[in-house]
């Protein structure tokens, strides 16, 4: 018996009608020959629910002998399993790689038999899995349409596809050669190198190849091999955006817990002529997102890839939305980009189209993604205070009515330090108004876990338009203490009750800012800092 098999499956096949299944399960041939030969003979095609009937189930298991038996005894290799499958005996047998079995299975019948239907997924499964040898057996036995050669590329550039059986896919080096050369088999074969995948999970429609394979450091040999093979490196999807915008941010795989920038895949895109420049639907480049989500080296690199009589030109570039690389780099919290910039003479007080600076960009905490969390108080302070060495301008005012000390009073932190108290009062200190009023966004009733980031930039103005696309209403006119209060900005509210700020009225709600902070929907699980809060605003005199 095949221990591994045995015991992985042992919990199968015990009824009668499955007597043959546990024979190739046993690797039993003497006995599995017994009862072919038995009378009456057991049902040759008997369909188990998940492995199909037992040639299928043999194909599946590599044993060539035992499909060599049941073909001999009369099982008909083109049945269509049943359940989440559907394979004939030649697809189960592609799945697992079993190429010699393929071979074999692929004699029994016509090859018209085995290229249509749903007897490609032969085919589409070898590409699934990146099983090249099984792939190149059957590109050259038979000629399949371009759906299923384009098909197959499209499972051939993404991760290998998990079984049923599997929790999760191991990856040996010898697999990224083995997908690396079906990708090229394919595209010789006829697939489209520049096609678009539609229906595909976390991407819009109309996504490109390329810009899919760039979300994932384990998919950069496909993306080596699709540039090889004459993907254009600058095509875009819906929203205007190619794959450099997308490695303009770190990347992080699925089976990953963390992001990291993909320098291996970005030289690859620069090597073949990907544009730093080009701008998507918001007229944003990917050296504007590198300004925000990469390191200097790395924003550098993109700057390279143009002549040192052009690089000048890059970094003056403007979004319709009048966002420099400056507000990017704040944004984003990058001071060495940011002091590089300031070196090549952008404008630190540059305002975009509804009035914000860097240093509103840098004091905003802004939703980063999946793998990381939102820009904490301790960045966005040390990026608002390099630029206050630099002589930002702290009396600014969005057309939002936002200040300097708004933003500052979106980070939730007990300022246990005392620094985040320290910044406030440098900011009045310096001319900002404690007592302005600004709209706040507010969690909608309904959201249970509200998102800690907010749109930033001119992308506010949509917001504050259209709140419920947000999942979010406005409080009209609030001064930073409420939003301190709801967002558990300790040292900004400590700050502000030192500076004399009118704690006694309620907003247009008739909410205080106590009851504010005791309702935040931000502070749930946070109740000592509400606790703090709460004492902070009664013992100056608000009321609850």
């Amino acid at each position: 018996m095949q221990t591994g098999r045995g015991n992985r499956l042992r919990d199968y096949f015990d009824t009668a009608d499955e007597a043959l299944h546990a024979c190739i399960r046993d690797d039993d041939l003497q006995q599995l020959r017994q009862l072919l030969c038995a009378s009456p003979v057991p049902n040759i095609d008997y369909s188990h629910p998940g492995f199909g009937p037992p040639v299928h189930f043999a194909a599946w298991c590599g044993s060539l002998d035992a499909v060599e038996m049941l073909l001999a005894a009369g099982a008909d290799p083109l049945l269509e399993s049943h359940g989440e499958l559907r394979l004939t005996a030649i697809g189960f047998a592609a799945l697992k790689g079993h190429r010699h079995v393929v071979k074999r299975l692929w004699t029994s019948s016509s090859p018209e038999d085995h290229t249509r239907g749903l007897r490609t997924e032969a085919l589409l499964w070898a590409a699934r899995r990146w099983h090249f040898a099984v792939a190149a057996l059957l590109l050259d036995r038979a000629s399949f349409k371009q759906p299923t050669l384009q098909e197959a590329l499209h499972a051939a550039t993404a991760s290998r596809m998990l079984l049923p059986e599997e929790f999760k896919v191991k990856y040996e080096g010898i697999d990224y050669v083995n997908q690396q050369q079906l990708i090229a088999l394919l595209i010789d074969a006829g697939a489209d190198p520049n096609s678009w995948i539609n229906n595909l999970a976390g991407f819009p429609n109309n996504t490109p190849l390329l810009y899919t394979a760039a979300h994932d450091p384990n998919l950069t040999g496909a993306l080596k091999m699709l540039l090889e093979k004459g993907a254009d490196p600058n095509k875009t999807n819906g929203a205007g955006k190619c794959a450099l915008h997308v490695l303009a941010l770190p990347v992080g795989s699925g089976q990953a817990s963390t992001r990291f920038p993909n320098e291996t895949a970005i030289r690859l895109l620069l090597q073949h002529g990907a544009s730093v420049s080009q701008a998507d639907n918001e007229g944003e480049s990917p050296l504007h997102w590198a300004a925000f989500g990469l390191d200097l080296r790395l924003f550098r690199l993109f700057l390279s890839s143009r002549a040192n009589t052009a690089r000048g030109s890059l970094l003056q570039l403007t979004t319709p939305n009048g966002e420099s690389m400056l507000h990017f780099a704040a944004a984003g919290c990058c001071i060495e980009i940011m002091e590089y910039l300031l070196a090549q003479g952008l404008d630190i007080n540059a305002k975009n189209s509804n009035g914000w600076t860097p240093l509103m960009c840098a004091l905003t905490p802004i939703e980063w993604g999946p793998y990381k969390s939102v820009k904490s108080p301790v960045e966005a302070m040390r990026a608002a205070r390099f630029l206050l060495s630099h002589a930002a301008d702290v009396n600014v005012t969005t057309d939002e009515g936002w200040t300097p000390l708004h933003g500052l009073a979106l980070h939730c932190d007990p300022d246990e330090s005392g620094e985040v108290a320290d910044l406030a009062n440098d900011l009045i200190a310096r001319g900002v108004d404690p007592e302005g009023l600004a709209p706040l966004l507010s969690p909608c009733a309904n959201k249970v876990v509200p998102s800690l980031g907010l749109p930033w930039g001119y992308r506010l103005r949509g917001a504050i338009a259209d709140p419920s696309s947000q999942e979010m209403v406005i409080r009209p006119s609030l001064t930073a203490l409420y939003w301190a209060a709801e967002r558990g900005a300790i040292g900004v509210l400590e700050a502000l009750l030192a500076h004399g700020v009118d704690v006694s009225s309620a907003n247009a709600d008739d909410i205080s800012p106590a009851r504010m902070a005791a309702e935040s929907k931000f502070l749930q699980r946070k109740p000592e800092i509400v606790d703090n809060l709460i004492e902070l605003l009664l013992a100056a005199g608000a009321g609850f």
